[in-house]
């Protein structure tokens, strides 16, 4: 599984309701996905939808995902209906990745990403092999790969899928 697109660099304590704010609870709480995407990050960077792309990588410091769990969903849904292809960190709130996990959506820690990575650069990230490539500056950065296991759960699309598979 591979993240590639234009990096969007945010500092430490990116919590749940930066990335959705509570203010639509109301979507979450009814699952409008779509509804939440359209709303992604706007009291952090008013105009970032009109700046992003499909496929675009959120890059985080640390404490990604602080927050009440109520707002996870929300906020991991607004992301991935949005088009953000997955947000990588310095590290992680574990219940917020559990959840963006569960969810088939990828939220893992990298240490040394954000020095790695400048706002604006171009990555690809190689999750099964740990490789991940600014193509921006050139550099080339290994980390520990993502175990199979979350990658057979990513590539499913949610952990109910990837268990549906186990039945047959």
């Amino acid at each position: 599984m591979k993240l590639q697109g234009k990096s969007w660099k945010f500092g430490n304590g990116l919590g749940a309701t930066d990335l959705v704010s509570s203010d639509y609870d109301k979507l979450g709480m009814t699952h409008d996905w779509d509804g939440c995407a359209q709303h992604l990050l706007e009291k952090v960077d008013p105009g970032f939808l009109g700046k992003m792309r499909r496929g675009d990588i959120l890059i985080a410091g640390t404490r990604l995902g602080a927050g009440h769990a109520h707002y996870y969903m929300t906020a991991i849904m607004g992301c991935k209906h949005a088009g953000i292809s997955g947000i990588l960190c310095e590290s992680v709130n574990t219940l917020f990745q559990r959840a963006a996990i569960d969810a088939g959506y990828p939220v893992w820690p990298l240490p040394g990403i954000s020095d790695f990575v400048r706002d604006g650069d171009e990555l690809e990230i190689d999750l099964a092999t740990g490789m991940a490539t600014n193509k921006t500056t050139g550099e080339i950065k290994q980390f520990t790969p993502i175990p199979e296991l979350i990658r057979d759960i990513l590539n499913a699309g949610n952990s109910l899928n990837w268990a549906l598979t186990l039945a047959v």
